[in-house]
């Protein structure tokens, strides 16, 4: 009789969890999850996190996941995991490493083709599953023999490709027993092939020899937090670092080498258009070029003269290095630009100087001016699609402090149940979030839920009658960019307590007043009221980008 000690299942489940810096359960129970869910939270250390819906909870595993490197949400069979399936395909678009678990019906009720509730009524369990396959590195259903397997093939898929994973755990596997051994294994992101690494330093070495750098980083540096190694590269004097719009902040944009966000022809300013575009030696780190973030594909850059470091390879000019991992590779450049010694930094950037409020009704640019004047350092900036995230994209960010939006997926409402999670990942940072009136009816119900759970959140509705993003591009005045008002202040007052200040804003100096007044220990909504057309230079831009591609 064997003597191997064994944990259940969903016990396994959890302690691989915290082995990835997990503390909290985002998700809703259902009749199926219910047994996992006990499971999971008996003694593991997890914290459940109850959300309003499972779009919600995939949003806030997402938030949490972009802070931590790692998040978890847990739905039912069918109903719930199909509320939360376009969360987790926003995660595998941006590249968020997260896993959603499921907890399914029996075995012998899939192996019957019973006509059980929340099914299609067609005997056929495996629906979702290949669905979730679509949008995850990896997805398992998971058996009584295999499933330990199964749990760390799917969680080092996820690690590995920085993509969310999915993990079906039908009701008796739940609470089925494997053996405990494998968790003194932990789970690790793979390493570079030590060979294919000694080239490409070469390699890389020849290539740079006596060149000033750029480098320009995509929101996958974020991904593998190279904001360290990047500054270090940065305070030798010997490279410039722009980033794109899903890296926005990774380095301080007051650091004298930083030039700021690349947009391509949409950059704001054309010297750092210039500076990459025309750089003596580019380095692009862990970026994805795809329309939005390149200013509808206006960027103009010869990769294939360019050093190209992506998440499994590396490429120097036409070189390539499969093999090499982005992190090792970053890590490479940093240890030969130190070896190249250091050159004088130049003068700091300057910090922008306070502006006055505009006068008459509030505008964007009254809106972004007063905010750039205000917004503290060392916050956690989120951003919703659309006038909040493109007008951010504007701002001098101060030290310590990212944009964290969905420039690729763009999916509104994403930002606000994202807070929850960033807020829990990181409480001792004040969140500030920017959102549409649009955007925020679509997944209010979590202020709620965010509203309990940290002191003093700041969030700006830009109440501008609708859905002004779609305006711009097309149609303005149709019925369908219409939605119907609310009484916002009202709304989050009754849905946060009477622990929640709220203001309405229509000038500049009021908005100005609000944000004084945002007491750190306390939940601040101020609902900023524009004008339905007014919309940033930068959206503007992108807004005539996508109109010229869909006449």
């Amino acid at each position: 009789m064997s003597t191997e000690p064994t944990v259940s299942v969903a016990a396994y489940l959890a302690a691989r969890l915290r082995q990835l810096g997990v503390e909290h359960l985002f998700g809703l129970p259902g009749d199926f999850n219910l047994a996992l869910l006990d499971a999971l939270l008996d003694g593991t250390g997890l914290t459940w996190v109850g959300s309003t819906n499972e779009l919600n909870a995939a949003y806030a595993a997402d938030g949490y996941a972009r802070v931590r490197g790692f998040g978890a949400l847990v739905t039912t069979y069918g109903v719930g995991e199909l509320s939360a399936i376009n969360g987790v395909a926003g995660s595998f678009a941006e590249s968020v490493p997260l896993v959603q678990i499921t907890g399914a019906p029996a075995t012998t009720a899939a192996r019957a083709g019973s006509l059980t509730h929340h099914t299609l009524a067609d005997g056929d369990f495996g629906h979702f599953a290949r669905a979730y396959a679509e949008v995850t590195a990896a997805a398992e259903v998971l058996t009584e023999q295999h499933a330990a397997d199964q749990i760390d093939r799917v969680l080092a898929a996820a690690l590995r490709e920085s993509k969310p994973g999915y993990l079906s755990v039908p009701v008796d596997v739940a609470t089925a027993r494997v053996s405990a051994a494998r968790l003194e294994i932990p789970l690790r992101r793979p390493e570079s092939d030590s060979q294919a690494l000694a080239a490409f330093t070469a390699a890389l070495g020849e290539h740079l020899r006596g060149a000033q750098l750029t480098l320009l980083a995509g929101h996958l540096a974020r991904r593998r937090d190279l904001g360290q190694v990047l500054r270090r590269i940065a305070d030798s004097g010997l490279a410039r670092v722009a980033t794109l719009l899903g890296a926005k902040g990774l380095l301080d944009e007051r650091h004298p080498a930083s030039l700021g966000v690349y947009i391509g022809g949409f950059t704001a300013d054309d010297d750092v258009r210039q500076a990459v575009e025309q750089a003596e030696s580019l380095v692009v780190v862990g970026a994805v070029f795809s329309d939005l973030v390149t200013g509808m594909f206006t960027h103009d850059l010869d990769l294939t003269r360019a050093v190209v470091l992506d998440l499994h390879q590396a490429r120097v000019g036409l070189a390539e290095f499969p093999g090499v991992e982005l992190a090792d590779a970053v890590a490479a450049l940093a240890d030969l630009v130190d070896r190249a010694g250091r050159a004088p930094l130049p003068a700091p950037a300057a910090s922008p100087v306070p502006s006055t409020a505009e006068p008459g009704p509030l505008t964007q640019a009254g809106l972004w001016a007063a905010l750039q004047d205000w917004l503290p350092p060392h916050t956690a900036l989120l951003a919703d699609a659309g006038t909040a995230y493109y007008g951010a994209a504007g701002l001098a960010l101060p030290e310590g402090t990212e944009l964290i939006g969905q420039p690729i997926w763009s999916s509104i409402g994403y930002t606000l149940p994202a807070l929850l999670g960033v807020q829990l990942a990181e409480p001792a940072r004040r969140p500030v979030l920017l959102i549409g009136d649009g955007a925020a009816q679509l997944t209010v119900q979590e202020f709620a839920t965010l509203a309990r759970r940290h002191p003093a959140p700041v969030v700006l509705v830009l109440n501008n009658a609708g859905y002004t993003v779609e305006r711009a591009i097309r149609s303005p005045d149709a019925v369908y960019q219409d939605i119907t008002p609310w009484a916002w202040p009202e709304l989050l007052r009754a849905l946060g307590g009477e622990g929640v200040r709220t203001a309405t804003v229509r000038t500049g100096e009021q908005l100005r007043t609000a944000l004084a007044d945002s007491a750190p220990d306390r939940v601040t909504v101020i609902e900023a009221v524009l004008d339905r057309d007014d919309v940033p230079p930068l959206l503007g831009a992108i807004a005539r980008g996508l109109s010229a591609t869909r006449s």
